[in-house]
């Protein structure tokens, strides 16, 4: 054999070797893409629930139908007591205080006894009542003092507060008094509106949107920074469901639409949303019969039903 016939008999043989390489990965990649499609088939379809479980569960479904979202502007603030909640009070007639009646952090009622004052005139003792139901935050007199028109208690009732918004030139155009507002505060959210609008007291440029906010609870401590979703308009949408109707399924956003007692998910397309609604691009026609409330427990139906665990 010479060298010429060496030459080509060993490249055929180089050859026929990358040819069975690359047979043996095509074969090892249909057989990983047969694997793949057993695995997809595994999944199960749809979840069966009969009316039954449906109600021990409180699992809701609703027709899909068109909606209404609420366009809101997005504006910062800050908590702040309600000047018509806070009362510092002075004797009528000056003279000695007799007897304070009250201490910080007691609890008043409007027409209570807070002090009694012996007038430098008349001599005479009169009472000095609370013109307001609260607390007292404040006290600056005791016993045997003279009054001399300072002040000597303060009351508070911390029940009602002020959010004050700022709201910036772009946003002004946009925003008027009465229109409604979400306040959040962490996890705390409460619905009020807008009771008037001034301009900055400071001259910076902006108005201050003063909302009027309920602390019954005392959740919403003076001082906090807030946030405050103001609604400026809406945006009708030809089909929207509630957000607790969505859930994350393997990378995909999905519903459940129900179909007698079987629950199928199915992958929809979102569009916009606000606090309460999602629009609903694709995925969902209207008229169907769509989980709204607890959907999660379908999707973990799933999940175990996946996973073979039928209890």
């Amino acid at each position: 054999m010479n060298t010429s016939q060496f030459t080509l008999l060993t490249s055929a043989r180089y050859l026929l070797g990358v040819l069975a390489m690359l047979l043996t990965l095509l074969f090892a990649t249909v057989a990983l893409a047969d694997d793949d499609d057993e695995e997809a088939e595994e999944r199960p379809e749809y979840v069966v629930l009969s009316q039954e479980r449906m109600l021990k569960h409180d699992i809701v479904t609703a027709s899909a139908a068109s909606g209404s979202l609420s366009l809101t502007t997005r504006t910062f603030g800050r908590i702040v007591h309600d000047p018509a909640s806070l009362s510092h009070i002075r004797a009528r007639f000056d003279g000695v205080v007799k007897r304070i009646m009250v201490n910080i952090g007691d609890k008043v009622e409007k027409g209570d006894t807070l002090a009694i004052i012996e007038s430098n005139e008349s001599l005479n003792q009169y009472s000095i009542t609370s013109p307001m139901s609260g607390k007292i935050i404040a006290r600056h007199a005791n016993d045997g003092e003279l009054t001399n028109g300072q002040v000597l208690l303060s009351v508070a009732n911390y029940s009602r507060a002020i959010a004050q918004l700022a709201i910036f030139p772009k946003q002004r155009t946009h925003i008027a008094a009465d229109m409604e507002v979400t306040l959040r505060l962490e996890e705390l959210q409460q619905q009020s509106s807008i009771s008037h609008i001034t301009s900055s007291p400071d001259d910076k440029p902006y108005s201050i949107a003063f909302v009027n906010v309920d602390n019954g609870s005392g959740y919403w401590p003076l001082g906090a920074m807030v946030e405050g979703y103001i609604q400026i308009g809406f945006q009708e949408v030809n089909l929207a469901l509630p957000k607790s109707s969505i859930q994350e399924l393997d990378g995909q956003t999905i519903v459940f639409v129900k179909e007698g007692e079987r629950f199928y998910p199915r992958q929809v397309k979102l569009g916009n949303t606000d606090n309460r609604l999602v629009e609903i691009v694709k995925g969902v026609q209207i008229g169907q019969q769509v989980v709204v409330e607890n959907s999660y427990l379908l999707k973990a139906d799933l999940l175990k039903m996946e996973a073979g665990d039928d209890d």
